[in-house]
């Protein structure tokens, strides 16, 4: 003969336990979730970025400085602005390196934009902080520019 729990309120509170650390849990994977989304979405924004540049400058005359590639990358537009750029872009962080062709074949010439030393920022109480990539994008193609 099975006997009757005295106390039926002792199985609501081991529930109630039971929930809270289930919960624990969903919320941690759904802020990690959330986390690395971002840190998606900010990756391929300065893939897209440093594209554009890249684009712009393969099309444009070689200002000798990069300075225009930097501009767009950083804030849209080759003219430049103040302050950080998209995503807290500076210019410290958008390499411009222009090689040129040799003298055997001048249609060597080549163009890279690289976004380095970009601090990725995390909300998420395990990270918490920022990670620092040295090279976040690196893009590169043959200069094509023609007088």
């Amino acid at each position: 003969m099975r006997q009757k729990n005295p106390n039926p309120d002792s199985r609501r509170g081991q529930a109630l336990v039971e929930s809270a650390l289930v919960l624990i849990v969903v919320i941690s994977t759904i802020i990690a979730i959330m986390d690395f989304s971002q840190l998606l979405f900010t990756h391929q924004m300065l893939v897209e970025r440093a594209r554009m540049g890249l684009r712009w400058g393969m099309i444009h005359k070689w200002d000798g400085t990069g300075d225009q590639i930097a501009n767009l990358v950083i804030y849209g537009r080759t003219s430049g602005g103040t302050g950080p750029g998209v995503l807290g872009l500076t210019r410290a962080n958008v390499r411009v390196v222009y090689t040129p062709g040799t003298v055997a074949n001048p249609n060597d010439a080549r163009l890279t934009v690289s976004i380095v030393d970009y601090d990725y920022r995390f909300f998420t109480p395990f990270i918490a902080g920022k990670f620092r990539n040295n090279f976040a994008v690196v893009e590169s193609s043959p200069y094509i520019y023609v007088d």
